[in-house]
């Protein structure tokens, strides 16, 4: 079974992999690392809209 701290690793692997890619959800933005909600995801740098949130297990 996966420990806290390998899932936590893995969620911020995601996050790094996503980030800079292109927005689904509008032109010309592309994802960013910032907190949304109070999790950790990546967020559109143009219209504001998570493409991926991890929600904190703790």
């Amino acid at each position: 079974m996966a420990t806290l701290r390998d899932q936590t690793d893995q969620s911020t692997a995601l996050l790094e992999l996503l980030e800079q890619t292109a927005c689904s959800f509008c032109d010309g933005g592309h994802l960013v690392q910032e907190q949304y909600k109070g999790n950790e995801a990546v967020v559109c740098s143009s219209c504001g809209t998570p493409g991926a949130q991890v929600w904190n297990c703790q």
